[in-house]
């Protein structure tokens, strides 16, 4: 794999500090940044603390950035002396006592930080808390593009750990913070302080967004996202061997980890509206049905969504009102504008590259220019790895050429 300029700078900065956090926005690629900087060290044990969903996506980023070190997943046995643990917050709070217990972790990554953001909750303790994981750590990395999702006191957990603040957590609300004692609840961030609290996460912060590194990107990237397989026997070992039965299958058992995926980035701000892209029709649908069930907005075209529909659900989406686009690769691929989002999903990729490369410029907006992120949903040691892999070549071939 080859860096961007501006990730090797993410690169340099993490592996100098032994505190710090890498706010950049979703997709400008944190993790990779966080491999090379263990990397650059020479870090012998490393743990890597993340959402459930991502853990499969760390693992193989992590096989494509890093040779020398094989990652392992945490599974329901107590973790051995690997050079490499991934954890999910939770599996790691069931098995507290064994990470705090081995001998010190070179580094500790936490992905997605904000979800350790609460003072009392356990997530929190585990990696910022006395005798928690961070203590026995000799660099703690936070990773997050959404350090502070709804106010500032979600950051106390983390300046306190880091050393920026000494007083308590009531006492760094009110500063920071508007709080209503009748309703007992924090209602938003007192503008006056808040160059002081830039000037406190100043020292070990490093934030960039899609705008400031688009000169280092291309317009449409795309990344693998990497899911746990379940449900489906897919290790068909000839392409052409698969049938449509086989792709319908895979991509239904990719929909529950794709929903919850969308939940968590909606709820924690990674962005405020997305597009899902696949091929067939069944998936598609259960995908709407799952997103409905977790309450979030999305509307759906395909090809027999009369026009009328498909120009209102548009209008919904442009006006923000809809969350997610979710559309069957030939009806939502060709003559509509997708702009007011500027990152997508595949949840299968079609076989005729041009297709892919179509609904991928829908959210191209020529105006502004914003990059446009896709990912490509994929499961690690199946046949739609392969498939996904292969196919995403063409993709980006057609892309570039278009």
């Amino acid at each position: 794999m080859t860096p961007r300029p501006y990730q090797l700078v993410g690169r340099d900065f993490l592996a100098a500090r032994t505190r710090a956090l890498l706010a950049d926005q979703m997709r400008v690629g944190k993790t990779p940044q966080a491999i090379m900087a263990a990397d650059k060290l020479g870090a012998e044990r490393v743990l890597v603390l993340c959402p459930a969903i991502a853990c499969y996506q760390w693992q193989e980023q992590w096989y494509e950035w890093d040779s020398t070190r094989l990652p392992y997943i945490l599974g329901k046995e107590p973790p051995d002396r690997h050079r490499v643990l991934i954890a999910s917050y939770n599996r790691a709070v069931q098995h507290k006592e064994a990470l705090t217990r081995r001998s010190r972790w070179d580094v500790v990554i936490a992905d997605e930080a904000h979800f350790a953001k609460s003072p009392d909750a356990q997530r929190a303790k585990l990696v910022y808390g006395k005798g928690g994981i961070g203590w026995n750590a000799d660099r703690i990395w936070a990773l997050t593009g959404t350090p502070a999702p709804n106010h500032a006191g979600e950051l106390w957990t983390m300046l306190r750990a880091f050393g920026a603040v000494k007083c308590s957590y009531d006492d760094f609300v009110r500063h920071f913070c508007y709080y209503s004692e009748r309703k007992g609840r924090i209602f938003g961030n007192k503008p006056q302080h808040l160059a002081e609290l830039r000037a406190l996460l100043a020292p070990f912060t490093l934030r960039r967004t899609l705008r400031e590194v688009a000169s280092d990107m291309p317009a449409i990237s795309f990344n693998l996202l990497a899911i746990e397989p379940q449900g489906v026997d897919y290790r068909t070992d000839v392409i052409e061997d698969i049938d449509a039965e086989d792709r319908i299958a895979v991509a239904l058992a990719k929909t529950v980890p794709l929903a919850k995926e969308i939940k968590e980035c909606l709820d924690g701000g990674e962005y405020k509206q997305t597009v899902v892209f696949g091929y067939h029709l069944a998936p598609l649908k259960r995908l709407m049905e799952l997103l409905t069930i977790n309450g979030i907005d999305a509307c759906f075209i395909g090809g027999e969504t009369p026009l009328k529909q498909r120009e209102n659900k548009l209008a919904a989406f442009k006006a923000g009102v809809c969350q997610v686009f979710v559309a069957q690769m030939i009806a939502g691929g060709v003559a509509i504008d997708l702009s007011s989002a500027q990152h997508g999903y595949f949840l299968e990729l079609d076989w005729t590259p041009a297709n892919n490369a179509q609904a991928a410029h829908r959210l191209v907006n020529l105006q502004t220019q914003d990059p446009v992120t896709f990912d490509v949903l994929t499961m690690p040691g199946t046949m739609d790895d392969r498939v996904q892999r292969t196919l995403l070549r063409k993709v980006c071939s057609a892309v570039f050429k278009s």
